[in-house]
């Protein structure tokens, strides 16, 4: 009897550390890279980036290993489905990028590199946690782990105070998001006696289907589900809880916020999709309502603050804000489409931000352009290739067809319709059209060549030019940027294969 119950305890370690594999794989990477910065004599800063790639690509192996696998793990506080397949695999993109994107930028600012990195990988772990988490205390303690990572790295350029400024801004309100989510677990709890989110929808169908649930319990319950959705509203930049987003994209180091605009954003929608389609989504309150008001808001606050930016970070973290607007609108429309349209959107996001940030930093590397927009007057003219991919990575946050950008809103807009939502795609599509003024005028200052700049620019990338890109650009960077191309242009092409992976992602959501 003792050796039965000690091979079913071993079976159960097993089956827990199988289901959290990916995360486990990159926890422990990022280890080795903080205990090799403590060697100093080593050059740490080849040693911390490349053992940080490799950890990403060993992560990337064990979740395509796993994917045909449904594990639960650790009593039911985690799992890894089909979900988690093609969440895990974008937010690991978003890490991948951003570590390629860090090699010759971080070193700039002359900070310790290794951990740097290991914050990185600390942050993308945290992620993929959060997004494999069932259970409330999960989702609270896996948000934390991700969000104390990204506090510290917003604020990692030392003696920089608009760096400071903005690590401390994300930390308070942050701190005040937390606080929203764990009371509205706690009202969640009282009203139901369960922690784990299948356990929790199954209490509620079953309340609903015999006698009904009593007031005080839908009462508790409304009130649980309110600030719990404010706590994740404030993850995924929804207005008004978006505060800390501009400052802090402003503030934080240009990589750092390229993983905060593109992996957090992922983590969060995803782990919203995970719980409004297992708790959310039922009779006890109409939160359709909620977020119809909060995804037209969001969408149109963000557009028309980005209007007025002049500051390239600022307005795409503006354009951010916006973004998650439209996200949501895919999440409304509900149901199997609805939620396989928000992860092909989220994916499309990141690649094609991703590349709009590894531009931004080429030209703070040449340091031929500043944060204001004004200063890439020209440049067209004089870093044509850069200046193009530019352009068409902003055309794809514009939705321009044959671009993912235009894809994925397509796939949200049509969820929408389909569930009756007429009047959400029309103040989206007017967005859209506001949005993209603010895309294309970007471009048009790249190409348009003022009075006072016109006898400083040069036709053409002359041999001096290209010697300077030569110099400034790193090999990592040019990959990220190609990759980015790749498959922004790829996902807007041919989307099938991609909405295919995503659809059977969203299948795994439904097996309680």
């Amino acid at each position: 009897m003792l050796n039965t119950l000690q091979i079913y305890n071993n079976y159960l370690v097993e089956r827990s550390l199988l289901s959290v594999m990916p995360e486990l794989v990159i926890v422990i990477f990022a280890f080795i890279v903080l205990f090799l910065g403590l060697f100093r004599k080593l050059p740490d800063n080849d040693n911390s980036y490349y053992l940080s790639l490799i950890g990403i690509v060993f992560s990337i192996l064990y979740v395509l290993m796993l994917s045909n696998q449904n594990i639960n793990g650790f009593f039911g506080s985690v799992v890894f489905d089909g979900m988690d397949v093609f969440v895990f695999i974008a937010i690991l993109f978003a890490g991948l990028l951003t570590i390629l994107m860090s090699k010759k930028y971080i070193e700039m600012f002359n900070l310790p590199l290794a951990e740097y990195y290991s914050l990185i990988l600390f942050t993308v772990a945290g992620m993929m946690l959060l997004v494999s988490s069932v259970n409330l205390i999960m989702i609270f303690l896996s948000i934390e782990f991700m969000s104390i990572s990204a506090y510290i790295l917003t604020g990692y350029i030392k003696g920089n105070t608009r760096s400071t400024e903005a690590a401390l801004k994300y930390f308070i309100l942050g701190s005040f998001a937390s606080a929203f989510l764990i009371f509205g677990s706690v009202f969640i709890y009282a009203a139901t006696g369960h922690l784990n989110i299948y356990n929790i929808h199954n209490f509620l169908y079953t309340g609903s289907s015999n006698s009904g649930l009593s007031a005080s319990i839908r009462d508790y319950l409304s009130i649980g589900l309110i600030l719990f959705l404010i706590g994740l509203a404030f993850k995924m930049s929804l207005f008004p809880f978006h505060a800390w987003t501009p400052d802090s994209y402003d503030g934080a180091p240009t990589t750092v916020t390229n993983l905060m605009a593109t992996g957090i954003k992922v983590a969060a929608f995803a782990i919203f999709i995970r719980v409004f389609s297992s708790i959310f989504d039922s009779s006890v309150f109409n939160f359709y309502n909620i977020l119809w008001i909060l995804s037209v808001l969001t969408m149109t606050f963000g557009n028309l603050a980005a209007l007025l930016q002049t500051n390239i970070k600022r307005l795409l973290a503006y354009s951010s804000i916006a973004q998650a607007g439209y996200m949501l609108i895919g999440i409304i429309g509900g149901g199997h489409y609805g939620y396989t349209a928000t992860l092909f959107y989220l994916l499309s996001y990141v690649f094609m931000t991703a590349g709009a940030f590894a531009i931004v930093i080429v030209f703070e590397n040449l340091n031929i352009a500043s944060f204001d927009i004004k200063s890439y007057s020209g440049i067209g003219y004089k870093y044509p290739l850069i200046s193009a991919s530019m352009s068409f990575f902003l055309l794809a946050l514009a939705g321009i067809p044959v671009t993912s950008g235009f894809m994925g809103k397509f796939y949200v807009f049509s969820a929408a319709i389909k569930s009756n939502y007429d009047w959400l795609i029309f103040i989206a599509l007017l967005n859209s059209a506001l949005a993209a003024f603010y895309y294309i005028k970007i471009i048009v200052r790249m190409y348009m060549i003022s009075n006072g700049d016109a006898d400083q620019v040069e036709l053409g990338e002359s041999s001096a030019n290209m010697t300077a890109i030569a110099a400034n650009i790193t090999p990592s960077l040019i990959i990220t940027i190609i990759i980015s191309l790749i498959f922004t242009l790829l996902l807007g092409i041919y989307p099938q294969m991609f909405i295919h992976f995503a659809s059977q992602s969203v299948t795994s959501l439904w097996k309680i």
